[in-house]
Parts: structure tokens; sequence; C-alpha cells
């Protein structure tokens, strides 16, 4: 990773060092890649309208956008969604929408990471876990509350 390649005469190896801003990209991507890791990894959208008992892909791709289902880009530019979202019925999470909705961003990996990582505001917990356990209030407070932080 920290490989310089084989620069032509003349260019200072220290020219091929990521800066600070491309290391951080990477970081981002690595956090992104962890997240979904840990969250159970994502289903595709056949899968999807499987769990969701045949809902059409209008449907998914409308309640993508209104931000009641998360969806991630993949592979070939295709959706991919966290399966961390569902309920063991193949439901999706209730709140999930107006948690993103509180968020200040609509950056699907920075939602993924809100959602997946322990919150002190949540008393450790994970905002998904809190969702699943009924709390919609207490998670929306606080994906309001980290937007109120940040500005």
């Amino acid at each position: 990773m920290d490989q310089i390649p084989t620069q032509p005469p003349g260019i200072d190896s220290e020219a091929y060092r990521p800066d600070a801003r491309a290391r951080a990209l990477l970081r981002g991507v690595q956090i992104a890649e962890a997240d979904l890791r840990a969250s159970g990894g994502a289903f595709d959208l056949q899968q999807v309208r499987t769990l969701l008992r045949g809902v059409s892909r209008q449907r998914i791709a409308k309640q993508t956008r209104d931000g009641g289902l998360l969806a991630v880009p993949g592979p070939s530019n295709r959706r991919y969604y966290p399966t961390v979202q569902f309920q063991p019925d193949g439901s999706v999470v209730p709140g999930l929408k107006a948690v993103t909705e509180a968020l200040a961003t609509r950056n699907p990996w920075a939602i993924l990471n809100f959602l997946v990582q322990p919150d002190d505001r949540l008393n450790g917990r994970t905002p998904i876990d809190r969702l699943k356990a009924g709390a919609i209030g207490e998670v929306v407070d606080a994906a309001r509350s980290l937007h109120q932080q940040g500005t």
C-alpha cells in the first residue's frame, strides 16, 4: 500500500506519496467497507424484492429516494441494500425514514456509518439497534444532535 512506484529519472519519490486529502479519501472507503461488513453485508435488488414480498422495482426506488430504504452504491454501479435495515420478518426497520430526514447528509455511506456505530447519546448502543427496539424518537434526537454539533 505504501509502495512507491518506480519513477522516471528526475522525479522525486516524495511526489508519489498521497497527501492528507488523498489518504482521507482512501480511509473513507475503508470505513465504508468496514461498516458494510460489520452490518451484515447487503442485498441486491432482487433479494430486497423477495424480502418485501414482490414489491416493484419502482416502489423500492421511491422508498430509497424518500429515505425509507437505504441503498449504497456497489459493483457495476448497482444499488445494494444493507441487511441491517431489515427486521427478521423482512420488513424495513420502523423509523428509518425519520432518522435519514433528521441527518444533515444524504450520503448513504454516512447514513450507514451513523446507524451502525455505537453512539454515546444512546448509551453506547447503535442507532439501528435502538430503532429495532422501538426507540425511534431517541434515535431521531441523536441524529438531529449530530447535525447541530456539525454546524
